[in-house]
């Protein structure tokens, strides 16, 4: 019973990222609508994501989690209201709500499991909460395909199994286990400082002395915060300028229900071939992780720009969507991992918020060149891939 909170919270993160893509894709194929649009529309949500992080941390540090998951829940039911008359005007208030409710129910579960599980266990947690988050998506996708069920079946199942996680999430409120974490990160860090001073007993001997000091830091993790957050800034940059027009370029050529069928398959088969990866990823040592990390960067970056130009069909899109979400939910995780260890678990609002402000960023971008100078996106995009990587290896 202990784990099902955590799988029913993250069925509704899967089902919140699902009606991501439903939405979108629903304004982008039944709404008369262009790139720059489509741009302001992408910049609006991550606006209101951002804004919702600001406004919703302190919640998040005080362990309000059941408080988080009901604003989500009172944004669904907003947007179901609104959804049964959906026009170019009330689309904007609709998905910018839905940032809102992906903020708050996305903060619920990470404050959650960083006090629920041990700080040795959250790198395994977080991993595997978003391949299932993955699963659910890509089911979601198939079912709305394959059935009769339609956005608005899935935002009332949506709403039931929020109010369900409400009832299930654990309270929380102590903040014990980052505390804990920060308390032996900072004594690990004291120790290393006290060994490294010893490497004045070989002051006279300049070659030994270098070599004590690099033995004692050769462990440590020099890599900032800030460092992170300019990283993953520069990584969603990249990101968006491609899937913001993507359903632009594909409505040339398949149709709605074909798009939410590749998706679908993409995410389904992504996420459950993820499940060993993490129990080979959440072992690595440092060094190793942080090379995974610049390495899955520079893959999804050369996979969205070098292979969408291949995409002519189901089958095709459906192979790029498979590569681009699988090499992205490893990044996503070593990532987000890597800011929680340096940050201690505290403001993972900030990892948000920055993201978002990527979002906006490549957003308008986005839409911009694709409606004036189309042929710089591969360039622009693969600009800010380098900024990503650059920023973890100095």
């Amino acid at each position: 019973m202990s784990k099902v909170w955590l799988l029913i919270t993250v069925l509704a993160l899967g089902l919140l990222q699902f009606l991501d893509t439903g939405l979108y894709s629903y304004v982008v194929y039944n709404l008369d609508v262009g790139g720059i649009y489509l741009g302001v529309m992408n910049a609006l949500w991550s606006f209101t994501y951002i804004l919702a992080n600001h406004l919703l941390s302190e919640l998040a540090d005080l362990g309000r989690n059941k408080l988080l998951i009901t604003i989500s829940t009172a944004s669904l039911l907003t947007i179901y209201v609104l959804f049964m008359n959906i026009n170019d005007l009330n689309s904007l208030l609709i998905y910018s709500l839905h940032a809102l409710a992906v903020a708050s129910m996305n903060i619920a579960l990470s404050v959650t499991i960083l006090e629920v599980y041990d700080y040795f266990s959250w790198s395994r947690v977080n991993m595997l909460s978003r391949v299932l988050s993955n699963v659910f998506r890509g089911i979601t996708f198939l079912l709305v395909v394959l059935t009769t069920i339609n956005l608005n079946v899935i935002i009332i199942s949506l709403i039931i199994i929020s109010v369900t996680s409400i009832l299930l999430i654990p309270s929380i409120g102590l903040n014990i286990e980052r505390k804990l974490y920060k308390m032996c990160r900072d004594l690990s860090l004291v120790s290393r400082y006290m060994k490294a001073s010893t490497a004045l007993l070989y002051i006279h001997r300049p070659k030994g002395a270098l070599e004590v000091f690099e033995v004692v830091w050769s462990s440590s993790d020099r890599l900032k915060p800030w460092k992170i957050l300019i990283s993953v800034f520069s990584y969603v940059v990249f990101s968006d300028i491609i899937f913001v027009i993507l359903p632009l370029i594909l409505k040339n050529f398949l149709s709605f229900d074909m798009l939410m069928f590749s998706w679908g398959i993409a995410l389904l088969v992504t996420g459950l071939i993820s499940i060993p990866v993490i129990s080979i990823t959440s072992s690595l040592e440092g060094s190793t992780t942080m090379k995974l990390m610049v390495l899955s960067i520079l893959l999804r970056g050369l996979a969205l720009i070098l292979l969408l130009p291949l995409v002519s069909d189901v089958l095709t899109l459906t192979l790029y969507l498979l590569t681009v979400v699988f090499i992205s939910t490893l990044a996503d995780s070593l990532i987000y991992n890597k800011f929680v260890e340096v940050s201690a678990g505290y403001s993972t609002s900030k990892y948000f918020i920055v993201r978002e402000l990527g979002s906006i960023v490549g957003s308008l971008i986005s839409g911009f060149i694709f409606t004036f100078i189309p042929i710089a996106i591969p360039i622009i995009s693969l600009i800010f891939v380098g900024i990503s990587i650059i920023f973890l290896i100095i």
